[in-house]
C-alpha cells in the first residue's frame, strides 16, 4: 500500500487557483477554482481518493466534468455527485460500471502498489452515480472565471474539450497532445469527423496561451493546433500516409507531425 495523496495523486499548482493532478502517473485532472465554484476536468481512475485530494485543494461547490467516457477519465465518477458528460459518450460511461469491465481494468494494476485504505471490491462494484448528460454549447460560470465547453469528437464520439477565459489556456484531454491521439479505437469517429473538431480549436489558436492535455507533457505551445490541422488536412488530402503498426491500444497508421502525431485507420478517414 501507499499514501494516497503523496505518491498516487500528485499534485502541481499551475496558477493561484489551478492545479494539475497526475492520476498514478498516467492521466492528469485539472482542478479550476472561481470565487463562487470549482470545476474538476475528469474524475481519472477512482482508485486514489481524488474526492479527498481535491477538499484539500478548495471547498467550494464542485461540478466534475468528463472530457469523454474512457475509463481512465470516468472510472472515478462514483466518488462525486455532480457529473457532466456530453450524450454521445453516456453508452462508455455506463460500460465503465459494469463488474466485469472494471474487474478487468483492475488487472493493469496488478503489479502496482494501491493506496492504503482502498478496496478492490468496493472500486470493482462502485456504483454509478446520478451524471447529467449533455450536448451543444455549454458554459462554466465559477465567478470571475468562465469556462467553455467545445465539443470536439473524435477520438469518442461525446469527446470535449475545455476553454478558460480567464487564464486563456486550452484543456485539450485526449483530443491533442504531444503523443499521438488515438483515432483507431473502436467507437472512435472518421478522421474527417476529428478534422473538423481540430479546425474548431485551430481558431481559437490566437486567443490560447497553452494547452493542457490530459496525457503527456504540459504545457504546450498553442502552435500545436495548427500543426495539427496542417497534418491531418494533409492525411486527408492523401499527401501523407501514416505507417501501418501495432500498438497497445490496437492497429492503426501512426503518423508524426511537427509536435503531435495521430494513429488512425485508413479505410476510415471519411
Amino acid at each position: 500500500m501507499v499514501d494516497s495523496v503523496s505518491a498516487w495523486l500528485k499534485v502541481s499548482e499551475l496558477s493561484k487557483d489551478t492545479w494539475r493532478i497526475e492520476d498514478a502517473g498516467m492521466v492528469s485532472q485539472y482542478l479550476l477554482a472561481g470565487k463562487e465554484k470549482a470545476l474538476l476536468i475528469d474524475a481519472g481512475w477512482g482508485i486514489g481518493d481524488l474526492h479527498a485530494r481535491v477538499a484539500s485543494l478548495t471547498s467550494l461547490p464542485l461540478t466534475v466534468i468528463n472530457t469523454h467516457g474512457h475509463p481512465d477519465h470516468t472510472c472515478g465518477n462514483y466518488r462525486f455527485e455532480n457529473v457532466r458528460i456530453h450524450q454521445a459518450d453516456v453508452p462508455l460511461l455506463k460500460k465503465n460500471f459494469s463488474p466485469k469491465v472494471r474487474h478487468d481494468i483492475m488487472q493493469r494494476f496488478k503489479d502496482q502498489p494501491l493506496p492504503e485504505g482502498f478496496s478492490e471490491d468496493a472500486w470493482v462494484h462502485a456504483p454509478l452515480k446520478r451524471f447529467a448528460p449533455f450536448s451543444g454549447e455549454l458554459s462554466f460560470d465559477l465567478g470571475g472565471r468562465v469556462v467553455d465547453v467545445i465539443e470536439t469528437p473524435g477520438h469518442t464520439p461525446g469527446s470535449v474539450s475545455l476553454y478558460d477565459r480567464k487564464e486563456k489556456w486550452l484543456f485539450t484531454a485526449d483530443n491533442i497532445m504531444e503523443g499521438n491521439t488515438l483515432l483507431n479505437l473502436e467507437g472512435s469517429m472518421p478522421l474527417s469527423i476529428f478534422m473538423n473538431s481540430v479546425n474548431k480549436l485551430a481558431a481559437m489558436e490566437n486567443k490560447v496561451e497553452a494547452l493542457y492535455p490530459a496525457h503527456g507533457r504540459v504545457a504546450l505551445k498553442p502552435s500545436t493546433l495548427s500543426d495539427m490541422q496542417k497534418g491531418v488536412k494533409k492525411v486527408l488530402d492523401g499527401k501523407l500516409i501514416g505507417k501501418p503498426e501495432k500498438t497497445s491500444r490496437g492497429s492503426g497508421a501512426v503518423i508524426r507531425f511537427d509536435s503531435c502525431g495521430i494513429v488512425y485507420n485508413d479505410e476510415r478517414r471519411y
